[in-house]
């Protein structure tokens, strides 16, 4: 993302809130403070702002990149709406939902939408229940008539980007792509800040988009092949739906306790706002059970690696704490409330797998969440400036446990290899295409030469807000001594 988190003090207007949202704005400014914590080593001056670099910042934009993807061969929707004689011009996620033929009213059967309150892939640290994951689906369907076709769109605020999935006509390939999106605030020399970005704001008054192919994005931070083909070219390519089936433990649905949580705290912030180009009454009926249709239907192989097992993790989880002391948890104990969920985290730390979903049911902390959706609340009802709208993203944990649990950080007291590949493995290993530059990099440490683990090093000491830094910030952050031990180990 290009643009600047501006923060500023905050200045709460007199209203219906009452004084309980005046007393909650100490609150607000002690959460807000650890946005950038010291795992992310930016400069002095940037350490009260947020920022993000856009991995896309240097692609091409405009009727360049239209160009350049439409040369290409591919038969399917997206192709069909974008490469025609006279394309659309979309300015919002609502009418580009219009465009692609989703139908007014999404509530199930054969379409529908889901939202998910934590992600282990795209966006990791954007989405939680304050800030969901929305999905638009709809089941492909060839003997339907007319026939369907297989397209799901994934939206989050904050990121300013559109990501699609569907099939091509003529060899059955899925295919993955992003639009990417601009505002005004993006031509704006203070940036964009949290009300441009992570309120209906961002679902409106587009300036211009780039649509761009899995082809143009492989050598970048928003490689969509990383999670999709991660057994590299000529694999099959898959849907993710870690959390496949019953009780969906991270999805906002009325139909399970947990997902009703979740709701609940999605609504104390929103309550019946429009999110992701649907109403209100549309998000209320989010049902995860759709998208898992669609994820069996669409993988031809059935494959879902690494998947979480949400009763077995559930249960697990409820037995370790009715077991557990208050006072006498170890450090790591969010690592001991399931063995299910322990063997998955495993292999994702091993370089095996993408990171496994969190044990327990929120990502949140509580009283982060408390102060972030109360401020999202006064926002909306105009007692908060928008100047003053804090990044609402900022509701997880501290704790560095908690935070390699959910797959943003690295394990501490991990020993130096072992804590590259947690960090490093899901997009730098040997079963990538040896032509992308990112494969100059690799977490078996015995096939680089020396200018390449110096390159590394270099990427390892750059602060979070240059796109060049490793881990990127947006998805891992490590911290400064983390850093130090990757860097020793690389000046071995």
């Amino acid at each position: 993302m290009s643009a600047t988190f501006r923060r500023g003090r905050t200045r709460w207007r007199p209203g219906k809130a009452g004084a309980w949202l005046s007393a909650l704005s100490l609150l607000l400014l002690c959460c807000s403070a650890q946005v950038n914590d010291t795992a992310d080593p930016l400069p002095p001056e940037e350490r009260d702002r947020l920022r993000w670099p856009d991995p896309l910042e240097h692609a091409p934009r405009g009727e360049a990149q239209r160009e350049r993807l439409c040369a290409r061969d591919g038969d399917d929707p997206l192709r069909d709406l974008f490469c025609a004689q006279e394309p659309p011009s979309i300015t919002g996620i609502a009418e580009l939902q219009d465009a692609l033929g989703f139908p007014e009213y999404v509530i199930g059967g054969f379409y529908g939408m889901a939202l998910t309150g934590h992600s282990t892939a795209a966006a990791p640290r954007s989405v939680s229940a304050l800030n969901p994951r929305a999905i638009v689906f709809q089941l492909e369907q060839l003997r339907a008539v007319p026939p369907m076709e297989l397209l799901a769109v994934g939206f989050v605020r904050g990121e300013q980007t559109v990501e699609f999935v569907v099939r091509d006509r003529v060899d059955s390939e899925l295919r993955f792509y992003l639009l990417k999106y601009r505002q005004a605030c993006n031509d704006d020399g203070d940036g964009c800040g949290p009300a441009d970005l992570l309120t209906p704001q961002t679902e409106q008054g587009w300036t211009e988009f780039a649509l761009y192919g899995e082809q143009d994005l492989q050598n970048t931070v928003v490689d969509c092949l990383s999670c999709h083909q991660p057994d590299g070219p000529g694999t099959p390519k898959f849907l993710r739906m870690q959390e496949l089936k019953t009780p969906w433990t991270h999805w906002l649905f009325t139909g399970t306790e947990g997902g009703r949580l979740l709701f609940d705290d999605y609504r104390a912030a929103h309550g019946d706002e429009d999110f992701a180009g649907r109403s209100g009454d549309q998000v209320a009926r989010s049902h995860p059970g759709g998208l898992e249709l669609v994820a069996v239907y669409s993988n031809f192989a059935g494959a879902q690696p690494n998947e979480f097992d949400g009763a077995a993790i559930e249960a697990e989880v409820a037995l370790s704490r009715q077991a557990a002391v208050e006072g006498e948890r170890p450090d790591d104990w969010v690592m001991q409330l399931s063995a299910t969920w322990r063997l998955a985290y495993e292999r994702a730390r091993r370089g095996e797998a993408i990171p496994a979903p969190y044990p327990e049911l929120r990502v949140t902390d509580p009283d982060k969440l408390a102060a972030m959706g109360a401020a999202y609340a006064a926002y909306r009802a105009g007692e908060l400036l928008p100047e003053d709208l804090p990044d609402i993203r900022d509701v997880f944990p501290d704790d560095p446990w908690q935070r390699a649990a959910m797959g943003f950080g690295g394990e501490p007291g991990l020993p130096a290899q072992e804590l590259l590949v947690q960090a490093c493995a899901q997009c730098h290993n040997s079963r990538l295409d040896p032509k992308l530059s990112r494969a100059g990099f690799n977490v078996e440490l015995d096939v680089l030469s020396r200018a390449q683990k110096d390159a590394a090093i270099e990427r390892l000491r750059l602060p979070g807000s240059d796109i060049r830094a490793m881990p990127p910030v947006h998805v891992r952050v490590l911290d400064v001594e983390q850093r130090a031990v990757l860097i020793e180990l690389l000046q071995q």
